[in-house]
């Protein structure tokens, strides 16, 4: 579930870094992480990314083994 997680948040920030390089913001790229509606992009995004990494993990390990 942990790698789900790390995986999630490394696209997200993956997508947010070639937005930022297709839009010419590509010298703003190292100081992402001190921008407010990066950190509650990511805050918001970690909910939806831990829902499915936890529904994924149940259903492949938990209910398969019943």
């Amino acid at each position: 579930m942990v790698i789900l997680n790390l995986v999630g948040l490394f696209g997200l920030g993956f997508c947010v870094g070639i937005v930022m390089a297709i839009s010419g913001n590509a010298d703003a790229a190292s100081n992402v992480d001190q921008f407010l509606w990066f950190n509650i992009l990511v805050l918001f995004s970690w909910i939806f990314i831990a829902f499915f990494a936890f529904k994924f993990s149940v259903n492949k390990f938990i209910v398969e083994k019943i």
